[in-house]
This record gives structure tokens, C-alpha cells and sequence, in this order.
């Protein structure tokens, strides 16, 4: 019932409007017909109805009639007239390749009789052609209409030209050239006072100076006073809704370069609010380009998606301005990116790169520059002629026969030069061949190294988890290892692909920070301490780098280099032969020097061993393996740095690799950074013997080691030193007052870390006593089976400076804990999922841990780690399992533990989740979270940062 009564309401208006539109048309062509017998000023109202038309179809009808009624009359300068009208009402409903078309039919059918047409409809279609990047084109038809103006003293109109010249110049990058232009066209239009061309002028003005090859400060300033001018109210009856919002969207682009963002938003608004309401589709686009490029800068990404739809939806491809329409695919990559939507970012980043290879912009500039060159000699030939025809006729003549002499020199020197030119043509073709032949298979190793991450994380994953696992014989566990090993192996060959991938895109940028140079080298030096340990090398550190100084550098690449040297030094040196590393300061440069004992370097591989993939096979003895592209990521590396790689090869005796690195001295930081930076900018004040903290006992050999790990604990804690497992365990029963911890290194001679430890968890007098492994050989089978919550830790060299002081503070604090006579008041209850409220009891501060406390701690981590990945795991649930009652349990765990059961749960999942992070199979922080069971990952990164001393996210 509701739809009959409406329909023909909604419906009788459309067909009254329907009626009213040919009755229109014909009083309109009537009016037409009847002004052709009149003067041209009675003729232009209907030509101003024609391009305030907006809607395309109403527009082709009266324009076909008056085109009719002109050529019925043979009236053809009407017609071009008409035809120009239609380029401009096509314009301005954002129809671009429609006004080309009828601006081009216009040009061809005026004449001099009405100079403004013969003036402005090829001025409309060298700015069509400009849109469409056809500027040669465009400026072709520009510079040839300015010397018709020119020529017939036409000033008004060659106002219009400059104008059209300085904006196609301005639109392919050269401002320069499109000044003196545009500045002539303001001087013209003041002189004779037309002030609609001096607005004009003003804001062609205005865009040249804000382009940024010469947008400077005091332009900017300029440029930005020139356009509030042209919208000054007084100016206000001079300009149609169309200028003024084009001039209003000019405005806004240049409160946004001048960082007037609120500004900038409010007049782009009023533009946009402007072009909707008049359907300038074209300046609709632009505003919306203008206010997505702002929304970008300020990481307003959904904003600056939205508006680029919007702009995108206006008008197909074919009729839009390359130039913004190529703009807009840019801001849309970058916003869809910063919103996480790859596959609509990869789509627009497409399109961008399909419309920017389209535009050779050097050969138009070049092109557009010999435009310029050839109107300003054609312009002194005119000046001339006007002052005596007999220079014209002498210039033409000499003109002449230059030409016929440089012909004719052409063409004797090109008989003489063809065969060298095909043969140049053809050396150049076989160099492109081999160029592509060369990017063709960086870009397949890149893809592949791509390809090859996801089935290495998922075969790493659970080999990982596998070894978690205790009941394997020997021999499967070898099989275990060998399968991780090799797989870390190929994830660091596709790494190095990747890198080199990124060198030859020349999208590896330098990042440098602040680093402790001293610490630094030593770092790096230690970590292939066990690799020489383990052949029986003579592996030694020269270093003569002063310890006071910080450097900027980029640490990370400096480290791929270095370890791309000594690995390649351990792997070619012999049995129990010797590796010297040297680092030295010189004349503001960083010398950094691998030196190995060995054959050396065949002297026919030394030219070609920084060449990407290629792997010496010298006196026809086999290879030794690997990808071949190690020292060409040092050598690129090193010169991205701005440094040198030089090699000194001694055939049969060995080779030493030097690397010279330009560096900047920095003053050391305030504070200690985060990430791989911590390891670096270390504190290395000493302190003295008289410390008030806590005792702590470190068993490390290697001096060096020792003496770093001493200069981040002393300003904390005192400290007493062993060499190995033996002598630790000898000072351990002269010493009147037991160590707070233990801090040890696992590879060490006498007695290693790993039987000290057993030793010590032994002993009723020191199973108490924390302690953490240090070593740089992280293998899985050596791990402890959890952290045991104050019982010890593991930390795998090279270590953060601040991890290691987050886990020595965390396990002291527990091992007091255990040993403390009262509970605190926030954990003297606990509630259980049934809500009871357990009161807890002063403990003993006396009580030792035995091997059996330790055995039931395991025994209750394995029932936790049950329940991995929940969150509602109680403490009700757990006493359930242990079959004991709840205050039973509560009491037994805070006295091996020294923490409640909800906190040594937590310890639990932090640990879970650590091991989750190495497995490699989660990226996110949230997969990490919910993995190890807890709710919230802002809560969770906070937990893991005051645990372990370092944030999740250096891990990922």
C-alpha cells in the first residue's frame, strides 16, 4: 500500500523534468539562431549556459543544436566558439580527454577575425596535453599561438600564453624556466590594468614559487602572501565558484609546506565543500590529494585511505591528470601500508609505478629547454626584422648555408664511422644483456631467500620443540641437532641473500648510534672464542682502541662485516693454527683486521674474491662450501659505510683482511639505550673493592670476559673472581660468607661450568646459592628444563648488559625471598577459584633446599606447563593434581621459591613464552601473550621487560 501511494509522487517530477528539458533546448537554439544575425555579445549568454552545464548529456544536446544552427548559417567562427564552450564545460566536470578533443575541433575552425578564440582554444589544448604529460606537445602548441599574439600586438591574449607556458614548466619540475614567464604575465596584466589576468598571474606566481627545487623559506613566505592576495574579498566579483576554489585548494597546499596544518585543513575543506557543491570533479581530486598527503604525514592512515578512494572514484584513469592521479597511487601505498593492508598497498604501489614509468621527465625537460631556447632566438629574429629586413635576410642566409656545411660534414664523417658505430652497438648490446642476465638472478636468489624463511621457521619450530623432550637415545638426538643446525645454517644464507638483495635495490640505509668502540670489538671477538676453542687455535685480540670512546656507527653492519671475516678465518685456518683480530684507531679512521695462518689464496681467485657467488677453487682443489657471497656483502657493506677493504694475501703461509671505516666521535650517552646498543654502551666505571651491595662470585677464564662482566656489576655489587669450576669451588669453602650468585662460564679447563653446577646443586651447603650460565655455544640439550625461580638462569654470549643486570638483581631478590622471615602484606592471601582466603605464616629463615625440594619443583613446573596457553589456571586445580591441599601447597612453594604460587606461576609463563620466542614461530607480541596464557599483551611485554631485562620486541 505504502509503495503504490508513493510512486507516483517520487515519479511525476522526473517526468515533468523530462518535458521541461527539450522545451528548454529548443527556446535556448532559438535564441541561438536568432542571435547569429546579431553582434557576438548577444551570442554569449548561451555559450556561458553551455559551459555551466554539468550534466554531460544536456551539454551535447544544446551544443549539437547550436552546432547545427551555426553550420546551417556557414557561420563557422560561431561554431568554433561553441566548441570551445564545450571544452570548457567538459573541464570542468573533470572530463579532461572530452575538452582536448572539442578544444582541438575549435582550434581548427577559428580564425584571426575572433582573436580571444583563435587565442584560448589552443591555450585549452596545451593545457590538456600538459594533464596528459604530452608536454613537448603542449608547449609546442603554446610558444606557437604566444608568437601569433606576439606578432599582431595582441597583449591581452599573450598575458594568457606566458601564463599557459609557466604552468606546463612548472608541472615537469622547472620553475626556473617558468618564472621569467609568469612574472612578464604579471607586468603585462598590471600595465593595462586587467585585473582578471593579474589575479591570474598572481597565483601562477604564487605555485612557481612554492615548487620544491626553489621552494625556500623566504618563496614560500612569498608564494603563500601572493594567493591570500588573489583571495582577498576585493578581488571577489572577478572570480567564479570554480577559481575560487582552485585557488583555495592552491592555498591549502602551501599552509601544509609551510606546516599550517590546522590552517591548511580548514581551507582545503571549504574547496572541497566548494567543488562538490559546483561538480569540479578535477579540483574535487585535487583537494582530496592535498588532504590525503597531510593525513599521511601526520600517520592518520584511515583518514588519508578514505579521501583516497574518494579522489580515486571521481574520475577513470584516462581523463585524470597523470600527474595528481600518480600522486594519489603514492599516498595510497603509504597509508594502506601504515594500516597493515599489504595487498591493497601492493595494488596502488602498482599503479604508481605503471604511471611513473610512463613519464620520462629528463627527456622532457630536455626537450621542453630546446622548446625554450628556440622561442627566444625565434623572438630576437623577430626584433630584428622589425628593425631592418636586410640583417633578417643575411641572418636567414647564413642560417642556410651553415646548415649545408654541417650536412654536409655529417654525412661525409658518417661514412666513415658506421662500422665503428655497429660494433659499439653491438659491444652495448651484449653489456645490457649481461646486466639483466645478472639482475635476473639477484632478484630469483631474492625471491627464493623470501620463499625459503617460511618452511625454515616451521622445520626449525618443531625441532626446537622435539628437543624439549628427554627419552631420545643418542643417536636420535644427534639427528635432532643436525636438523636444527643445518636449518639455522640456510636461514642465514637467505639472509645474506636478502642483504644483498637490498644493497643492489639500494634500500639499505645506514643507521648510526652511539657505541662503546672498546666493548664493541671485544664482543664481537668473543663470540667465535669457542669455534677456536674448539679446533685448538691460537685464536688472540689486539686492540688499541682507547676505552673512554663512543663512536657513531652503525653497529649492525660493522658486525655482519667482522663476522663475516673471522668466520671465514675459522673456517680456512687450520688445526691449532693461529687468528689474529687487530683494532686500532687512526687519523679519524676505524682499522679493523682479520689475520689467519693457512694456504692463503690461490693467486687466481685473489681478483675475483669479492665477486657476488664466486667460491676459489685455486690449484684445482675443491671448494670449501658456501653461498660465495660473504665478502661481497663485507666489500658492500664497507663501502655504504664509506670505507675501504684491502687484503694482503702470502700464498702458502696465510692472509690478513683489513677494513678502513671513516668514523665520528660522540660523546658517551645519558642513558643506556635499548637493543643491541646495551651490549655496546656498557658502564665501565670501576669501583672500588669497598661496594656496599651484595657478594657475587664469578667463574670465567677468559680475562677479557671477566674483566667486562666485572665493569657492568661493580657500581652494584662486589665481586670475587675464579678461573674455572675447581678454584670457584675451592674459594666457595674459604670463604667465611656464602655468595649472593653465581655468575659462570659453561666451556672452561679443570672443571667445566656444567660440572660445577652439578656440583653445587649437590651440596646441601651451597644448593641454595643462584647461579647463571654464561656461554656462547646456546645448545638446546644444555639448558636447564626451566628457570626454577631463584634457583639459576641461562644467558647465551653476546648478552645485553641490561639483561644480565635484570636477571642478577631478580635472582638475588628470590633467593631473599626464600630466606625471608615474614610474607608481605600483599601476598599474605591468595583466592582460589572457590574465593578461600588462606592466611600465611611467618617461614623459617633458616631453611636450606635439598635435591628433593628441587625434584618436587620440577615435578610442579611440568604439572604448570600442562596447562600452557590458559588462563584460568588456579591454585585449587593444582593442589587437585599434587593431590595436597591448597594451604599445603601454597606454603611448600613460597618455601623452596620464596614466591606465592600465583607469582611463581607467572615466572613460569614468562619462561614459556621465552621459549616460545626462540622457537621463531611467532611474530607478534599477542601470539607470544596468548601462547604463554596471559590475557593482555601490554601486561605481559611489561612482566618480560623487569624480568628478563630486555623487551620482547629486540626478540621477534
Amino acid at each position: 500500500m505504502g509503495f503504490n501511494i508513493m510512486t507516483p509522487i517520487t515519479i511525476y517530477p522526473i517526468h515533468l523534468f523530462r518535458r521541461i528539458i527539450p522545451f528548454c533546448v529548443t527556446i535556448l537554439c532559438s535564441f541561438a539562431a536568432l542571435a547569429q544575425s546579431q553582434s557576438r555579445p548577444a551570442k554569449e549568454p548561451v555559450l556561458k549556459i553551455l559551459r555551466s552545464m554539468k550534466s554531460p548529456d544536456s551539454a551535447a544536446v544544446l551544443a549539437k543544436k547550436l552546432i547545427d544552427s551555426a553550420r546551417k548559417n556557414n557561420n563557422k567562427p560561431f561554431e568554433a566558439r561553441v566548441l570551445l564552450a564545450r571544452a570548457y564545460q567538459a573541464y570542468g566536470i573533470g572530463n579532461e580527454h572530452d575538452a582536448l578533443t572539442f578544444g582541438r575541433e575549435a582550434t581548427k575552425l577559428t580564425t584571426t577575425a575572433d582573436s580571444l578564440t583563435y587565442e584560448k582554444a589552443p591555450i585549452m589544448v596545451a593545457y590538456m596535453l600538459s594533464r596528459e604529460a604530452k608536454t613537448v606537445e603542449a608547449l609546442n602548441v603554446a610558444f606557437k599561438i604566444l608568437k601569433e599574439c606576439d606578432n599582431r600586438g595582441w597583449k591581452s591574449l599573450s598575458i594568457d600564453c606566458r601564463a599557459c607556458i609557466a604552468d606546463i614548466y612548472r608541472s615537469i619540475g622547472n620553475p626556473k624556466q617558468a618564472l621569467p614567464y609568469a612574472e612578464q604575465a604579471s607586468k603585462d596584466a598590471l600595465s593595462i590594468k586587467d585585473t582578471a589576468s593579474y589575479i591570474f598571474a598572481l597565483s601562477n606566481l604564487s605555485n612557481i614559487l612554492s615548487e620544491r627545487s626553489i621552494s625556500s623559506p623566504g618563496n614560500l613566505v612569498k608564494a603563500t602572501r601572493l594567493m591570500e592576495q588573489v583571495l582577498d574579498k576585493k578581488y571577489a566579483h572577478f572570480l567564479s565558484d570554480f577559481s575560487i576554489a582552485r585557488y583555495q585548494g592552491n592555498l591549502g597546499r602551501l599552509y601544509l609546506m609551510t606546516n599550517q596544518d590546522k590552517k591548511a585543513e580548514e581551507i582545503l575543506m571549504k574547496s572541497l565543500e566548494l567543488s562538490r557543491k559546483g561538480e569540479f570533479k578535477t579540483l574535487e581530486k585535487h583537494n582530496l590529494n592535498e588532504l590525503m598527503t597531510m593525513y599521511v604525514d601526520h600517520k592518520e592512515f584511515k583518514k588519508a585511505a578514505r579521501y583516497g578512494e574518494m579522489a580515486v572514484s571521481i574520475q577513470p584513469e584516462s581523463q585524470s591528470n597523470i600527474t595528481v592521479q600518480k600522486n594519489i597511487y603514492n599516498h595510497l601505498t603509504d597509508a594502506y601500508e601504515g594500516i597493515g593492508d599489504y595487498k591493497n598497498a601492493f595494488k596502488y604501489s602498482y599503479l604508481y609505478r605503471r604511471l611513473n614509468d610512463s613519464i620520462n621527465q629528463l627527456d622532457k625537460a630536455r626537450d621542453a629547454s630546446e622548446l625554450d631556447k628556440k622561442y627566444q632566438a625565434d623572438k630576437r629574429l623577430l626584433i630584428a626584422a622589425g628593425e631592418t629586413k636586410l640583417v633578417e635576410v643575411q641572418r636567414n642566409f647564413l642560417i642556410v648555408l651553415a646548415l649545408f656545411i654541417v650536412m654536409s660534414s655529417i654525412i661525409s664523417y658518417r661514412w666513415f664511422i658506421l662500422k665503428k658505430k655497429r660494433e659499439t652497438a653491438l659491444l652495448a648490446e651484449e653489456h645490457s644483456q649481461l646486466e639483466k642476465m645478472d639482475a635476473m638472478k639477484t632478484r630469483f636468489f631474492a625471491n627464493v631467500s623470501h620463499e625459503l624463511r617460511t618452511p625454515l621457521t616451521l622445520i626449525m619450530g618443531p625441532a626446537v620443540q622435539l628437543l624439549a623432550f628427554t627419552n631420545y637415545e643418542d643417536e636420535q638426538l644427534n639427528m635432532l641437532h643436525s636438523i636444527l643446525r643445518n636449518s639455522k645454517k640456510l636461514l642465514n644464507m637467505a639472509n645474506e641473500l636478502l642483504d644483498l638483495g637490498k644493497l643492489e635495490a639500494g634500500k639499505l640505509a645506514l643507521q648510526p648510534q652511539p657505541v662503546a668502540l672498546l666493548s664493541f670489538v671485544k664482543i664481537l671477538y668473543q663470540g667465535f672464542v669457542s669455534a677456536a676453542e674448539y679446533k685448538q687455535m691460537d685464536y688472540r685480540l689486539l686492540n688499541f682502541i682507547d676505552p673512554a670512546l663512543f663512536v657513531l656507527l652503525d653497529q649492525e653492519k660493522f658486525e655482519k662485516i667482522a663476522n663475516n671475516l673471522i668466520s671465514n678465518a675459522i673456517k680456512f685456518t687450520p688445526y691449532a693454527g693461529t687468528i689474529t683480530i687487530t683494532a686500532d684507531i687512526k687519523l679519524e679512521m676505524i682499522e679493523f683486521g682479520v689475520a689467519n695462518t693457512g694456504v692463503g689464496i690461490h693467486p687466481d681467485d685473489l681478483p675475483n674474491i669479492f665477486d657476488r657467488y664466486y667460491q676459489g677453487r685455486g690449484n684445482n682443489e675443491p671448494s670449501e662450501g658456501g653461498t660465495g657471497i660473504g665478502l661481497a656483502i663485507a666489500r658492500e657493506l664497507t663501502e655504504l659505510m664509506g670505507g675501504h677493504i684491502a687484503v694482503d694475501n702470502n700464498w702458502g703461509k696465510g692472509v690478513f683482511f683489513k677494513i678502513v671505516i671513516p668514523f665520528k666521535a660522540t660523546e658517551k650517552p645519558a642513558t643506556e639505550v635499548s637493543g643491541t646498543e646495551a651490549v655496546i654502551v656498557s658502564n665501565s666505571k670501576t669501583v672500588g673493592k669497598d661496594t656496599n651491595g651484595e657478594l657475587i662470585m664469578l667463574v670465567e677464564d677468559h680475562h677479557e670476559m671477566a674483566a667486562y662482566i666485572a665493569d657492568i656489576l661493580r657500581p652494584q655489587y662486589r665481586l670475587i673472581t675464579a678461573g674455572n669450576g675447581r678454584a670457584a669451588l675451592q674459594k666457595l669453602q674459604d670463604m667465611p660468607v656464602m655468595p649472593s650468585l653465581i655468575i659462570s662460564d659453561v666451556m672452561m679447563p679443570e672443571m667445566d661450568g656444567f660440572t660445577l653446577l652439578e656440583t653445587l646443586k649437590q651440596s646441601p651447603a651451597y644448593c641454595n646459592i643462584p647461579v647463571i650460565m654464561l656461554t656462547a655455544l646456546a645448545n638446546t640439550r644444555h639448558k636447564l628444563k626451566a628457570l626454577h625461580i631463584g634457583v639459576d638462569d641461562y644467558l647465551t654470549k653476546p648478552f645485553l648488559s641490561s639483561e644480565l643486570l635484570a636477571r642478577t638483581v631478580n635472582l638475588i631478590n628470590n633467593a631473599a625471598a626464600r630466606s625471608g622471615a615474614t610474607i608481605s602484606d600483599d601476598d599474605e592471601l591468595i583466592t582460589g577459584t572457590n574465593d578461600l582466603q588462606i592466611e600465611q605464616p611467618a617461614e623459617n629463615p633458616g631453611l636450606k633446599l635439598s635435591p628433593a625440594d628441587l625434584s618436587w619443583l620440577e615435578e610442579l613446573e611440568a604439572r604448570v606447563r600442562k596447562h600452557t596457553g590458559k588462563t584460568d589456571l588456579t591454585l585449587a586445580a593444582l593442589s587437585y593434581e599434587l593431590a595436597i591441599s591448597e594451604r599445603q601447597l601454597f606454603r611448600r612453594i613460597k618455601s623452596i621459591t620464596g614466591l606465592t604460587p600465583n607469582k611463581y606461576i607467572r615466572a613460569i609463563k614468562l619462561q614459556i613464552a621465552r621459549e616460545a620466542i626462540e622457537s621463531g614461530k611467532y611474530r607478534t607480541i599477542a601470539e607470544v601473550s596468548y601462547a604463554a596464557g596471559f590475557d593482555t599483551p601490554a601486561y605481559f611485554g611489561k612482566l618480560f621487560k623487569e624480568h628478563y631485562g630486555r623487551d620482547v620486541n629486540e626478540l621477534l
